[in-house]
């Protein structure tokens, strides 16, 4: 029986917003022919590209990166490879898959925002969030190439999918979704966030029994196998929803860090901070950031809605962020299993020698949640009545958690926020990258690289040549990236030079780097919410002293914020950079949100943000 609040909170909230075996039609391998050489045949004994990427995976959440949860097979890989320890993705989802796949600024190709937003930049074809043919993907390459290419997993760059650009099998969630339930919907369990799975352009049958991360390696591993025998190589795209939210795990997992979160937040991050600094993950001088203490409103319940520190949670408060982190180390286990199910598979098969892999996350951990509560689907508003976020049932199907705002500041630990800021903490992912023919693991480094990276490195160990100005007749974004071959061959030297500038933006949430500079700025106040009451000037820091970002060093070094304001400028010019077009209000807020909201702020800051909202 639901309490006069929570039915008004269900009615305004609704205003808002494998079968295993294959498919008989498979579609054909373009082979192409250069000067009369079968592409196919020339790429015979080419190394094998398998390319993992986690969602919303912070900085410290890997065992082999600080975290108390333990993920043995990412950690083998670790072993084998090499830790990049200073790795930069975009601050978010879609921007960061269309730059790891095409090694061009995420502007360029149509994905200037994700398509969850683009109502703020109307009529703008490059911030729709639809991945379009400004540049080839690194799957159009090599299966021009001769190299077969597969996708499995999150796609969340719209169009026509995968298939369109360049991957000769695919099995994807919908297009256009940031996020879906892990698990299958059935009567009894219908799943809010449900989304359509596709194989190869066509929707897909899913087993009562699915669970997202399980299934991708299990389609994945029938690309493989339907394949293996003719000699050809591959390049395989495998790409988790996890850990994003909707936070869920088969049952098996849920209660395998029972009571490990009760001490609270503070002192899991700082016991993550100390086993980084013994693992040489970070220096032993290094100097955390503590996370802010600025109030940061976030909209993903069951849970807090701004960041108050563990003493101050009353006991349920308590209990809930602790199941909640429960669940999500249980959702991190069963995808380090999975990373070690595709490593089984290429050892036992012979292949793993000659596969270059790389792990990477496409941002900082979450602590945002999504729009309004409780989440709800705007095509569908009557799915927030299935929705069961009972205590009891946390991380079980209906369920549908997101990680608070304090506990994305343990995961990103040791930076300043997480995912949506440019800060350290929203941009620095956990990477490995394991050569072929490597047999044992290389020095960590710590040179500044990123996702702009990938496409050129993976090119240079394929031997494969960049298609140059144009591709099929068209002309296109030229790669922007560096080779990271020389720097995994262990040769001294940075990947990016003192005077290169590498700049970004995500929803006007700004960073421009130079040499050991770095600048950010949060120009918007809406998106997400959390940066209402943050600073929003340029702020400078020193990444060579201060990659915490602690100190602010804008006012003792003006000459420096006028030389990197005038290269964003440019950059801003280059890539057609908009502002996002904001509403001046959003529709009301849910009266028991205003109640708790007003239990959490003072009265200044509740002026302050409700003044965004219409009044009931």
């Amino acid at each position: 029986m639901k309490s006069k609040n929570q039915s008004a909170t269900l009615a305004i909230a609704g205003r808002w917003a494998m079968i295993l075996a294959m498919s008989a039609s498979v579609v054909a391998a373009g082979c192409s022919r250069s000067n009369g050489v079968d592409a196919s045949n020339a790429a015979k004994g080419k190394p094998n590209v398998l390319v993992i990427l986690a969602d919303d995976l912070g900085y410290a959440d890997l065992s082999g990166f600080g975290s108390e949860i333990q993920t043995p097979n990412i950690d083998a890989l670790m072993s084998e490879g090499r830790v990049l320890t200073n790795f930069h993705a975009t601050p978010l989802c879609a921007t960061s898959r269309s730059e790891l796949l095409t090694g061009v600024d995420h502007h360029l190709i149509g994905v200037g925002a994700m398509s969850d937003t683009s109502y703020f930049y109307p009529g703008n074809e490059q911030y729709q969030g639809v991945l379009n043919d400004g540049a080839p993907t690194v799957a159009q390459i090599l299966r021009d190439a001769g190299y077969h290419t597969y996708m499995s997993g999150k796609w969340h760059l719209g169009g026509d999918g995968p298939n369109a650009v360049g991957f000769e099998q695919s099995f994807a969630m919908d297009y256009s979704a940031a996020f879906g339930s892990n698990f299958k919907a059935t009567s009894a369990n219908p799943e809010s966030s449900a989304k359509a799975y596709l194989e190869n352009g066509k929707e897909a049958e899913i087993p009562d029994d699915f669970f997202s991360s399980d299934y991708f390696v299990d389609k994945l591993l029938s690309f493989f196998e339907k394949d293996r025998r003719d000699g050809k190589p591959f390049f395989a795209y495998l790409a988790f929803q996890a850990v994003h939210f909707p936070l869920q795990a088969p049952d098996k997992y849920l209660d395998l860090y029972k009571g490990k979160y009760d001490a609270g937040y503070q002192v899991v991050r700082d016991a993550r901070i100390t086993r980084m600094k013994s693992l040489g993950i970070i220096p032993q001088d290094f100097n955390p950031n503590p996370g802010s203490e600025t109030t940061m409103i976030r909209f993903g319940q069951p849970g807090v809605l701004t960041n108050p520190s563990w003493d101050s949670l009353s006991a349920s408060d308590k209990q809930s962020e602790a199941r909640l982190m429960e669940v999500y180390a249980g959702m991190l286990v069963n995808l380090d299993d999975n990373v070690g199910r595709v490593i089984k598979y290429l050892k036992k098969t012979g292949q793993y020698d000659n596969t270059l892999v790389i792990f990477t996350s496409d941002n900082g951990a979450d602590g945002m949640g999504y729009g309004f509560i409780p989440y709800t689907d705007l095509s569908n508003p009557a799915s927030v009545l299935s929705i069961d976020n009972s205590l009891a049932n946390y991380g079980k199907r209906s369920s549908f958690l997101f990680r608070s705002t304090r506990w994305a500041e343990v995961g990103t630990a040791p930076f300043r926020l997480f995912k949506s800021f440019t800060a350290e903490g929203g941009t620095a992912v956990p990477t490995i990258m394991r050569v072929p023919k490597q047999s044992g693991g290389e020095p960590r480094s710590g040179e500044f690289a990123t996702l702009r990276d990938v496409v050129p490195t993976i090119l240079a160990y394929t031997d494969v040549a960049a298609p140059g100005a144009q591709y099929q007749g068209k002309a296109i974004a030229q790669l922007e990236g560096t080779s990271l071959k020389p720097l995994l061959q262990g040769k001294a030297g940075a990947v990016h030079g003192p005077d290169e500038v590498i700049a970004d933006e995500v929803n006007d949430i700004r960073v421009v780097r130079k040499g050991s500079w770095k600048m950010t700025q949060i120009r918007n106040y809406m998106l997400p919410s959390a940066a209402e009451f943050l600073n929003h000037n340029w702020q400078l820091y020193n990444m060579d002293t201060d990659r915490g970002e602690n100190v602010d060093v804008a006012a003792q070094h003006p000459e420096i914020v006028a030389e990197l304001t005038a290269e964003w400028d440019a950059y801003a010019q280059r890539v057609a950079y908009v502002a996002p077009l904001l509403p001046p209000q959003l529709p009301a807020l849910p009266l028991p949100i205003v109640q708790q909201l007003e239990a959490q702020l003072t009265s200044s800051q509740l002026q302050q943000y409700l003044l965004k909202f219409i009044q009931p």
